[in-house]
């Protein structure tokens, strides 16, 4: 590097002489700049300000390739949020706010990735963090061994793994289980930013009082975050939604649109998703939303 150093200290020098000569002329002064820069490249060497662009880029973007369940981001309450987008194959599939701890984290909480897994993702934060490094992905979180152990945890009621949780969604009997969807922000319990977060969990019961809590149904998007809705059976098929022997569950929700900056300027609309496999996995219907904007927050179909 101290070679290509001298050899560039050279060639300005050279350069700035024949500006300042008599024979100087504006074709000759563009056809040396390009010159100049050509050879800086071919050098290795970057000009400051494109190499504080490449840094910036590289400390808000990290690419993993998924092997495992989850991602882990350790939450300190109270701090600044900083919203993520996490895209694959190019097209961002998840957006969401977490206070990222710097320090001592409060808790973890995960994103599931399991969908995803032997691609390579990418991961975006909106600024600059310390705690964006400690971000990590495994088939655990920390704490996980301590669910439903915690002293203010309950027992009885249904309560996630982590985050908020509020009003039941989309109460459904199939097949010897009953269905509860929720609304859940995953990623943290400050209210302020549960709209940003807003997704439909899942969990699963024989009896109405042993729950099985399953992936999150429904992520928000770019028609809005997920607010309240209801669920049906399609028993008869009526939807045409159905691939295989089993019936599809059919999901009624809000697409609450500018409750994130992924659907800045959309209005609050109604959209439906639909599973084939007794709601382990979730498809959007492609002509969302099935009804319009009527009114201002219109909602909870």
């Amino acid at each position: 590097m101290r070679g290509q150093a001298f050899n560039m200290g050279n060639a300005t020098r050279k350069l700035r002489e024949h500006v300042m000569s008599k024979e100087f002329d504006r074709r000759s002064f563009l056809a040396k700049s390009l010159a100049f820069s050509g050879a800086a490249a071919l050098a290795g060497c970057t000009f400051e300000q494109k190499g504080a662009s490449v840094n910036k880029r590289q400390r808000t973007e990290r690419e993993f390739r998924i092997e495992k369940q989850y991602l882990n981001f350790p939450v300190r309450q109270g701090t600044d949020g900083r919203l993520m987008n996490l895209v694959v194959d190019g097209k961002r599939v998840r957006q969401f706010e977490v206070s990222l701890a710097k320090s001592q984290p409060d808790f973890w909480v995960f994103l599931d990735v399991s969908e995803f897994k032997a691609k390579t993702v990418t991961l975006q934060i909106d600024k600059e963090s310390e705690a964006f490094s400690t971000i990590y992905q495994a088939d655990t979180f920390p704490g996980e061994e301590e669910l439903y152990k915690e002293p203010l945890r309950p027992q009885f009621h249904f309560s996630s793994r982590r985050g908020w949780i509020n009003d039941p969604n989309g109460l459904v009997y199939y097949d010897g289980e009953y269905h509860l969807f929720y609304q859940h922000n995953p990623y943290g319990w400050d209210y302020s930013r549960n709209d940003v977060n807003k997704t439909w969990g899942h969990a699963v019961s024989k009896d109405l009082v042993h729950w099985t809590e399953l992936r999150d149904a429904i992520h928000p998007d770019h028609l809005g975050t997920i607010f309240s809705g209801s669920a049906v059976i399609d028993k008869h098929n009526t939807t045409s939604f159905q691939a295989g022997k089993e019936k599809p569950l059919v999901c009624i929700y809000t697409s609450a649109g500018g409750r994130n900056p992924w659907s800045k300027g959309r209005p609050f609309t109604q959209s439906i998703a639909y599973s084939n496999d007794k709601g382990r996995t979730f498809t959007k219907y492609a002509k969302n939303p099935v009804l319009k904007n009527i009114e201002p927050l219109n909602r909870d179909p």
